[in-house]
């Protein structure tokens, strides 16, 4: 097993140049943040108290697996655009400082991983989920950088925001993810740090899969 961690704040390029390096790589691709959003989503759905028993027993007994092209199913489905919308945006952070859920989706996100050549996006999987990993990487990139992707992102799916919108979403996420008690957004003390303001997507991906290659020998 071989795993490769990227982690970095919303809007900061995680899962597209995640997907990316694991298909150069020939690695599994796993995105933690789908992890939360799919309990998010449940939780809009399930409408009950966000702590609650009930609703802790319900993502719990959720079984998630990765197909063999890394499409990520959640109890036989696989996840798809109900869990990309605005909605589920706006309060996935609410439901990810919840410290039952982060231990629950944790623990699921390193059964997924185990045993695997895997490249694992998310916010704490360098610190927290896969500590021992192989490579560590926190990608960074401004605000406004952030919000652009995000808001073109969400125009090439067809959902009708305003881009200030998407600016306050970027702005509260990155609080709420940077002040949590439980798991903080940080990088890890061995990760190494990349901004992609001013890089083109291109340009990201081959600088990263050098730095992993080169890594991966001292693993």
């Amino acid at each position: 097993m071989i795993y490769i961690t990227i982690d970095g704040p919303a809007g900061s390029g995680k899962s597209s140049v995640s997907r990316e390096l694991a298909k150069k790589l020939g690695f599994k691709h796993l995105d933690t943040g789908a992890l939360y959003r799919a309990a998010t989503f449940l939780w809009i759905k399930s409408r009950k108290e966000l702590a609650s028993q009930e609703f802790l027993k319900m993502v719990k007994s959720a079984n998630f697996y990765l197909s063999g092209d890394s499409t990520l199913y959640m109890n036989g489905k696989p996840l798809g655009e109900e869990i990309r919308t605005v909605k589920v945006g706006k309060v996935v952070s609410k439901v990810a400082e919840v410290p039952e859920i982060r231990e629950i989706i944790t623990q699921k996100a390193r059964e997924i991983a185990n045993g695997k050549r895997i490249v694992v996006e998310g916010r704490d999987i360098g610190t927290v989920v896969l500590p021992s990993a192989c490579v560590k990487i926190f990608l960074t990139a401004s605000v406004d950088e952030r919000a652009h992707r995000r808001y073109e992102d969400y125009k090439s799916r067809g959902v009708s925001v305003r881009f200030e919108e998407v600016v306050k979403e970027i702005e509260l996420r990155d609080k709420i993810d940077s002040t949590r008690e439980v798991a903080p957004l940080k990088p890890a003390k061995d990760a190494i740090i990349f901004s992609t303001d001013g890089f083109t997507f291109e340009e990201v991906v081959s600088k990263l899969y050098s730095l992993i290659v080169e890594k991966m020998k001292q693993c």
